[in-house]
C-alpha cells in the first residue's frame, strides 16, 4: 500500500513529544512493508532531522513554521493560522498523490481538509480535544466562565466537523471511543493503544532513594506546568513532614522559568530540562506522580513509568484511558491529602511499592504492546480500504 501520513508535530525517535515518537515508530513498521510518504510541520531548528525520516519515507513533504521561544496573542494567531496553512496544504497531496491510505494525526491537523472521493482517510486522533474544555468549563467561576463555554462550544462544533470528514477515527482508550461517540454516534471509532515502554530496555539501574519523579514536556503544554505546580505547592510540602529526604524531579523537554526558577531557593526540587536517557530516569526514581489535573487520553508518561518497572501514583484522570486497577498496578489519589499519604506509602513502604512496580509493569505488557497496537492499524486499513471500495 500506499499510505500518507500527515503529522501536526515532526515524527522523531527521540522525540520530546510522546505522541511524535509514536508516530515515528509506527511509519518504521510500516515501511517495512509498504510504501510510506509524510507531510508534517516542523519548526526551522529541526529541518536538519528530516534526514532521520528518509530511510522510512518515499517521500516527505516538510511544512515549516518560526520556531518561538514564548507565545504571545501574536504568536497564538500566527500558529493558528500555521496550523489551518498545514492543514490545506496536506489536503491538497492527500487527493494528488494516489494514496491507498491517508492518516492523519492529532485532530487539528485536519482543520481545513476536505473528505477526498475514493481515498480512505482515517483520523488519529491522540486526544479527544472537546473533553478538556467540558471540564475547564465544569471547573470555571465567575467572568472567566463565559470565556470557557465559548471555548468549550467551538472546539465541540470544531472536532465533530472534523471527525465526520474521515472513513475512521482511532482513539487511545474505549473511554475516549464512547465520548467521542456521545458527540457524533454516526462515527466509525476505533481503540488503538498507544504502546508503553518504547524507550524501556532490561538494563538495571540503582534507584535513588526517597526520589520522586515527574517526566513530560512543558514547552507549549500548560497542563503539564500546572501539574509540577500542583505537586511542589499542594502535595509536596505534605510528603516532606513525613520524608523530611524526599527530592522532587521535575524533567522534561522546555520547562519554562516559573518551573526553573523553583530550584533556585529550594535544593528540594530540580528542574534539569530534557532527559536523553529516559529509561534510566525512570528506573532510577522511587516513585513516578501524574498529577493530572485536567485529563485528555491515555497519558504516555504513565505507561512508560510502569512498563519500567516504577510505581506510579496518579489522579483518576490520569488513570482514565488507561484502565489500570487502583491498589494492584498503581495508586489513584485526587485530594493533595490522599496524593501525598499515597506517595508517602511508596516511599516508606518498599515490599508494597515492589508489588505495585511488578503488577504494573505486567499490566502494561499485556495490554499495550507494540504488535498488538500494529495488528489493529494494519486490520483498520484493510477494512476502511474495503469500505470505501464498495461505496
Amino acid at each position: 500500500m500506499r499510505i500518507l501520513f500527515v503529522s501536526l508535530f515532526l515524527p522523531m525517535e527521540k522525540s520530546y513529544h510522546a505522541g511524535g515518537r509514536y508516530v515515528f515508530e509506527i511509519m518504521r513498521r510500516l515501511s517495512a512493508g509498504h510504501e510510506v510518504c509524510l507531510a508534517t510541520r516542523v519548526e526551522e531548528e529541526e529541518i536538519p532531522l528530516l534526514s532521520n525520516l528518509r530511510p522510512f519515507c518515499r517521500e516527505i513533504y516538510p511544512y515549516k513554521y518560526r520556531t518561538m521561544e514564548k507565545r504571545g496573542l501574536f504568536d497564538v494567531i500566527g500558529l493558528i493560522l500555521n496550523y489551518v496553512g498545514f492543514s490545506r496544504y496536506a489536503g491538497r497531496l492527500a487527493g494528488s498523490g494516489g494514496y491507498d491510505v491517508v492518516q492523519v494525526e492529532w485532530t487539528e491537523a485536519a482543520i481545513r481538509m476536505k473528505r477526498r472521493k475514493g481515498v480512505p482517510m482515517i483520523l488519529d486522533a491522540h486526544d479527544v480535544i472537546t473533553k478538556p474544555a467540558e471540564r475547564r468549563l465544569k471547573s470555571a467561576r465567575g467572568l472567566g466562565r463565559l470565556f470557557d463555554l465559548l471555548q468549550y462550544f467551538l472546539i465541540k462544533r470544531m472536532e465533530k466537523g472534523i471527525a465526520k470528514k474521515f472513513d475512521m477515527v482511532f482513539t487511545r482508550s474505549a473511554f475516549d471511543r464512547d465520548y467521542l461517540l456521545g458527540l457524533e454516534p454516526g462515527l466509525k471509532v476505533s481503540v488503538v493503544p498507544h504502546p508503553a515502554g518504547l524507550d524501556i530496555t532490561e538494563k538495571e539501574f540503582e534507584e535513588e532513594k526517597n526520589t520522586i519523579l515527574f517526566l513530560a514536556s512543558y514547552k507549549y503544554r500548560r497542563v503539564n506546568v500546572d501539574a509540577v505546580l500542583f505537586f511542589y505547592r499542594s502535595v509536596f510540602p505534605l510528603v516532606r513532614k513525613e520524608v523530611a529526604e524526599a527530592r522532587f524531579i521535575a524533567a522534561g523537554y522546555g520547562p519554562p522559568e516559573e518551573l526553573t526558577a523553583l530550584q533556585d531557593n529550594d535544593p528540594g526540587i530540580s528542574v534539569p530540562g530534557f532527559v536523553e536517557d529516559i529509561d534510566e530516569c525512570y528506573k532510577k526514581a522511587s516513585v513516578f506522580v501524574a498529577p493530572i489535573l485536567v485529563g485528555g487520553g491515555i497519558i504516555v508518561k504513565i505507561l512508560d513509568a510502569m512498563a519500567a518497572g516504577t510505581p506510579v501514583v496518579t489522579t483518576s484522570y490520569g488513570n482514565e484511558g488507561i484502565g489500570a486497577v487502583h491498589g494492584r498496578d498503581l495508586l489513584v489519589a485526587d485530594r493533595p491529602e490522599d496524593f501525598a499519604a499515597a506517595v508517602v506509602r511508596l516511599l516508606k513502604d518498599r515490599e508494597f511499592a515492589n508489588e505495585i512496580a511488578a503488577s504494573g509493569r505486567a499490566f502494561v505488557k499485556e495490554n499495550y504492546s507494540l504488535g498488538a497496537v500494529m495488528q489493529k492499524i494494519e486490520s483498520a486499513y484493510g477494512e476502511v480500504r474495503k469500505a470505501v471500495s464498495s461505496k
